[in-house]
């Protein structure tokens, strides 16, 4: 029967890591969660940036969609406005300077129609299913919001508004009807399109996706 053969060599004992060993383990994980923490708040800081924008709804204008000091997150990457939309331009004319929350009525080349009687919105004569505007009296206020030179009385007695969007702009409105200056107001009029900062994509709190 054979014998493994014996050896004289001596099995030592692992050393234990060196105390500068260890501490240069720690400083390089401690770079490395360094490292990530700096190219996230990088990466945080382009994107809203570039992509996306942190607007705060003012004032009332937008109840009961939005209401004031409500946080959105807004985007201008690729953006065309379309009816319907929420969006957030910077108005800067004799009346303000300051970004403003509204909704996109109509687009250049477009008629609008507001019949105040009958709490209608017509766009190029199609009637606009507006389930979320709020009137708070029931019926439209003609006194503050309505440019007196786009007013008339229609042919059935109706008061009316009408405007023709020009090429480049939008027309926009408040959800809250009688408490917004808007593209009514000669205070605010057509909205131009490179002042769009973007379409609101989701408030924050509480928090709701637009469509």
């Amino acid at each position: 029967m054979n014998q493994a053969p014996e050896t004289n060599q001596e099995i030592k004992p692992e050393e234990p890591p060196k105390k500068s060993d260890v501490g240069f383990s720690i400083l390089a994980s401690l770079f490395d969660y360094f490292e990530i923490f700096a190219f996230s708040i990088l990466a945080v800081l382009l994107l809203f940036t570039f992509c996306f924008r942190l607007c705060r709804v003012d004032g009332r204008s937008m109840n009961n969609t939005l209401y004031h000091e409500e946080m959105l997150i807004t985007t201008n990457l690729f953006y065309e406005p379309q009816q319907g939309d929420i969006v957030v331009f910077h108005l800067c004319n004799d009346y303000y300077n300051q970004p403003l929350v509204k909704r996109v009525i109509a687009k250049e080349g477009q008629q609008v129609k507001i019949d105040l009687t009958a709490k209608e919105v017509y766009v190029d004569g199609i009637l606009l299913e507006e389930s979320y505007i709020y009137l708070d009296q029931g019926t439209y206020n003609p006194h503050g919001y309505f440019a007196a030179d786009k007013l008339d009385t229609d042919k059935n007695g109706h008061r009316v508004f009408t405007a023709t969007v020009p090429e480049g702009h939008l027309f926009v409105m408040g959800d809250n009807r009688n408490h917004s200056t808007d593209s009514r107001s000669n205070m605010v009029s057509f909205v131009d399109e490179d002042a769009i900062l973007g379409k609101a994509l989701f408030r924050i709190s509480p928090f709701t996706v637009f469509d």
